[in-house]
């Protein structure tokens, strides 16, 4: 049988799209070893200036002027005024995406963000390319951005999501609802006591897990110090990610409730097995990862955006509650004595996850490269 080559589109390496498009390449693998696998950083793709005017960019805006983001984001406008813009930076970069087919000569080709995505269509579309060509989104709203009439299908997250695709005129039959693909670590189950004994957690006590995604964003130490006020007895696990003067400050204080303090780990599959709840920004990959895994989830230091649009889909369909930095204090302690809450809050989760998004997604990848190698 021929061997399935693939290729998997994503950018920046400690994004969220790249953990997605990781966990599509591990689903294919599992499922097919033969498989031929690509997973590339689409940046690497353009120019060196292109690359570093959109990080740069955004996370000025992101960090010092989220008023101007959520303005651009989205926006209508803004995008009919860039399009042209991008035209130009899609055809820019056609030598070395067509180097980059020809190198791997892929039966199909999957992108879990909308730039690489919208860069392939635009060159299948002046090419005249028949490569089958998915759109996996990792959140829980479609920007502007993603739509084009040579994705041939749209993974999304869910009905809501998939009514957007229609409503933007995409029809039904190229918007499929999967979820968003996640680590198969967050699939298997684990032995919660030896967890518990291993990280000196008590499982008779509550089990805040703070994250902050990789880089421990957001307002974490004022999070902590907010939470070392609570009368009842708790445990807090802080996942720092890469900010080391988080970890160090955090190691170096002494609370009153028990604290740990952790740095990158891939130890957070276990780690939320154990936890009462989570509180953490709501980011796609964080959010479909807590729903798997059935922890309540409040939701700290959205973004604007994408997470915005996040926390309007969690807190519409029960599955979190929301408090800013100066509440957490009060959310948390009314969590923790009401477990009827916590526990309808997993019962949504239970309904709203797709713990097998990256199966499925790899079933429909399958499927399609057959399809084309056929013809």
């Amino acid at each position: 049988m021929r061997r399935r080559r693939f290729l998997l589109l994503h950018i920046n390496a400690s994004s969220g799209h790249h953990r997605a498009s990781s966990a599509i390449e591990q689903t294919i693998q599992h499922l097919d070893p033969s498989a031929a696998v690509v997973d590339v950083d689409a940046f690497h793709y353009t120019s060196r200036f292109v690359q570093w005017a959109i990080s740069r960019s955004y996370l000025s805006l992101v960090r010092h002027q989220p008023d101007v983001w959520e303005y651009l984001y989205d926006n209508p406008v803004i995008h009919r005024r860039v399009q042209r813009l991008r035209s130009l930076l899609h055809r820019y970069q056609a030598t070395k995406l067509q180097h980059l087919l020809d190198t791997t000569r892929p039966d199909a080709i999957a992108c879990t963000q909308a730039y690489p995505c919208g860069m392939v269509a635009d060159f299948k579309q002046q090419r005249g390319l028949s490569i089958p060509l998915v759109g996996v989104l990792t959140d829980y709203a479609p920007h502007l951005y993603w739509f084009h009439e040579s994705v041939d299908v749209y993974i999304v997250p869910s009905e809501q999501v998939k009514q957007r695709f229609i409503t933007r005129g995409v029809e039904a039959s190229r918007v499929q609802v999967l979820g968003i693909p996640i680590d198969l670590g967050f699939l298997a189950t684990s032995d919660r006591e030896a967890t518990a004994r291993r990280f000196g957690l008590d499982l008779r006590q509550p089990i805040v897990l703070i994250m902050g995604g990789s880089g421990g964003f957001g307002q974490l130490r004022e999070i902590v110090l907010n939470l070392e006020t609570l009368p009842l007895a708790c445990q807090m696990v802080i996942v720092s990610g890469t900010n080391r003067p988080l970890l160090s400050w955090l190691r170096a204080q002494r609370f009153r409730h028990r604290v740990l303090a952790l740095g990158y780990t891939e130890e957070v599959p276990k780690l939320m097995d154990i936890a009462t709840l989570l509180i953490s920004k709501p980011g796609g990959l964080t959010t479909s990862e807590a729903l798997v895994k059935h922890v309540p989830l409040v939701i700290v230091d959205p973004i604007p955006g994408q997470e915005a649009y996040n926390v309007r889909f969690l807190l519409s369909q029960g599955a979190a509650v929301q408090a800013g930095v100066e509440t957490v204090r009060q959310t948390v302690r009314d969590l923790l004595e009401n477990p009827g809450q916590l526990e309808a809050m997993r019962r949504r989760h239970v309904e709203l996850a797709h713990p097998d998004a990256g199966r499925d997604i790899a079933t429909l990848l399958f499927a399609l490269a057959d399809r084309h190698s056929n013809h």
